[in-house]
């Protein structure tokens, strides 16, 4: 959304799929405090390939949906694959919307691709762009929370290499401990942040498969753009399924910011 280097931006078939997939397993967790009436217009910010977009009209259909993101190669997939919403190619420090357009603002995974600056300024725009009385609602990363039991080398090596990467394209990694004070420093004084804590073990083991496999994917996904064999490190990860006492755990955090 700001122009800086974007990990995750392809937009073939292999990734497309990644993502789709991706926005199905996180879905339910991550919408359990949205809420949209009919009728309501709500902006999905830096919407991607629609994704999120396409789990948002799956659960509020009624909605006057738009989805917003500075790809233009992106857009293009996400109207071909979610053609309900309506899209425009826009820069989420500057958005091209009057004040007071939405009512809903929803974003995953936007702020951690950006500095702080551009995060504040996207803050900020998000503010101006809602109603009086509406929210927006979003999820962001804190990589510091990954871990495994057993600790498996070759995946906590792909962890360091995607943070450091995250980091060298001018994003965060852990933007999630973070971001109530840049919504303070943009104006927003009504914050509910929550943390998202997940824990996947032999107790639930579709779960757990499900969780393994965001991550192995991820990783996968990453492999050329950071230049790091992180191949190894998505089998070294999805063999954790066959340990009798192995653990996935991985917070992230969606946070509320009302405008009064």
């Amino acid at each position: 959304m700001s122009g800086q280097r974007y990990i995750h931006g392809g937009t073939d078939a292999v990734e497309v799929a990644r993502l789709e997939k991706q926005a199905r397993w996180v879905s339910p967790i991550l919408l359990q405090r949205f809420e949209a009436k009919p009728g309501m217009r709500v902006l999905d910010l830096a919407t991607g390939v629609g994704a999120m977009a396409g789990q948002l009209l799956e659960r509020w259909p009624l909605i006057e949906l738009y989805g917003a993101d500075l790809s233009a190669s992106q857009l293009r997939i996400a109207q071909r694959e979610h053609p309900a919403v309506r899209y425009v190619r826009a820069n989420g420090a500057a958005l091209p919307f009057p004040d007071g357009s939405f009512d809903r603002v929803h974003w995953t995974w936007f702020i951690e691709h950006v500095s702080k600056e551009v995060a504040v300024k996207a803050l900020a725009e998000v503010r101006r762009v809602l109603k009086a009385g509406g929210y927006a609602h979003f999820t962001e990363v804190d990589n510091s929370t990954f871990r495994t039991v057993p600790a498996l080398p070759h995946v906590k090596a792909a962890i360091d290499a995607l943070n450091a990467g995250q980091v060298r394209g001018g994003g965060d990694p852990y933007v999630g401990q973070k971001i109530v004070q840049y919504a303070r420093e943009a104006g927003f004084t009504r914050i509910d942040s929550r943390p998202n804590v997940l824990k996947g073990d032999q107790r639930d083991p579709l779960f757990l498969q499900g969780f393994i496999d965001e991550f192995a994917e991820i990783f996968e996904s990453v492999d050329e753009a950071l230049g790091a064999p992180l191949t190894e490190a998505a089998a070294e990860l999805r063999g954790l399924i066959r340990e009798p006492r192995g653990e996935l755990h991985y917070t992230s955090v969606t946070t509320q910011v009302f405008k009064t």
